[in-house]
């Protein structure tokens, strides 16, 4: 399903599950927010965040959020390093990746923004 222009999985509600934000972490009302995952505001917010990436790359971004596949990285040398997927260590401005390395838009970091930004 598309909402708020990019693909989310399901997040339906049950008995035992309250949906949440993928952002805040906050409960979904809405039934628009309950199907995309994310609650009008954060989705302003992702919005803003991801004007400069293509809509591929935000919701590629997006995905590593839901997913919970960016974690912070114990790191006393660097402040605000992640550990994207397991295999990239980004910031909110550089990532290991080749893309990164070769100084292309990167959504490794992107989704770092949106995970320091919650």
């Amino acid at each position: 399903m598309s909402v708020y222009g990019w693909r989310m999985p399901t997040n339906t509600p049950s008995p035992t599950h309250t949906a949440r934000c993928i952002r805040c972490n906050r409960t979904l009302r809405g039934a628009k927010s309950v199907a995309a995952g994310i609650g009008p505001t954060c989705a302003k917010k992702v919005a803003a965040e991801t004007a400069d990436y293509s809509p591929e790359q935000a919701a590629k971004a997006v995905r590593l959020v839901a997913a919970g596949e960016v974690v912070k990285a114990p790191s006393k040398a660097f402040h605000g390093l992640h550990l994207v997927r397991g295999t990239y260590y980004a910031t909110t401005t550089d990532c290991s990746c080749e893309g990164a390395q070769a100084h292309m838009a990167c959504y490794h970091t992107l989704a770092v923004r949106l995970t320091v930004a919650a």
